[in-house]
């Protein structure tokens, strides 16, 4: 299984040297890369995001909002720990309850960036922790680990497991490779990555459906209580229908507090 892990930087030059020492380790085998993002903190609401392709181009400025669109676009719970660790994911808390992640882990990453902050959020495979804590040494004072705390069925199946461990087993054999071996393997795994993240994909896909499954249902509750409450208006003579328009007006307000949430979890904007 993946660990998200998250690694706090205060200058631009050592949070590179540690993506690309990373990234090299992914390539001898020693950890395998998954979905990865820099992000450093500005002022006034503002992320500035280093680009993937090649990260001698530099950096791209967003703002809260568009930054939780690429967040949203991500699938399972990389995008929610990039969320949680800038702040732009409205009703976190609320998804947080999918996964299992460790408290200690929450809490730290739950912290918001301070202006100037870089930090590296990744999801990583990584048989030891020692590769990347040797690798980083110096470069940073703190990795942030999920310890593959997260709810197995809640982002992953049974065939993204099968692919996770068709990598491992590849991994395996780069480290072994001769140079021409070598060529083979890597575009193997790179192949595996691709049917991995397309796989993920489709998961998140089922996950937002159900949620607007759940939405929808949501809504037919909030109008059939407002129908009910209306009939009850039309007589509130006695103590007996005070009461039940009270207790319609609190599951009304229990309902729109769970719609909220879900359009939250959705990304969608709240409609009035």
């Amino acid at each position: 299984m993946a660990n998200i892990i998250v690694i706090p930087f205060k200058e631009e030059k050592k949070a590179i040297e540690a993506l690309h020492k990373m990234k090299e380790l992914d390539v001898y085998g020693d950890i395998t890369l998954y979905e990865h993002m820099m992000i450093r903190k500005k002022d006034n609401n503002q992320y500035e995001v280093l680009n993937d392709q090649t990260d001698g181009e530099g950096w791209r400025t967003f703002t809260g909002m568009a930054l939780g669109g690429i967040v949203g676009a991500l699938a399972g719970p990389l995008g929610l720990i990039i969320g949680l660790y800038t702040g732009v994911v409205a009703g976190a808390v609320w998804d947080i309850s999918r996964y299992d992640f460790e408290d200690a882990f929450i809490k730290r990453v739950s912290n918001k960036m301070t202006p100037g902050t870089i930090a590296i959020v990744a999801e990583v495979a990584e048989d030891s922790s020692i590769f990347i804590d040797e690798a980083l040494k110096g470069l940073s004072s703190e990795i942030i680990r999920s310890e593959a705390g997260i709810e197995f069925d809640d982002y992953v199946d049974e065939k993204v497991e099968d692919i996770e461990d068709s990598i491992e087993d590849q991994r395996q054999k780069l480290r072994k490779a001769t140079a021409e071996e070598k060529i083979k393997i890597k575009a193997k795994i790179a192949d595996l990555k691709a049917k991995r993240k397309a796989e993920m994909a489709a998961l998140e896909v089922k996950r937002k459906a159900t949620l607007n499954k759940i939405k929808n249902e949501t809504k037919s509750r909030i109008n059939k209580l407002e129908s009910r409450l209306d009939d009850v208006e039309h007589d509130i003579t006695d103590a007996f229908a005070k009461a039940r328009k009270n207790r319609l007006n609190k599951r009304i307000k229990k309902e729109e507090e769970k719609l909220y949430q879900l359009h939250s979890a959705l990304g969608e904007d709240i409609e009035d």
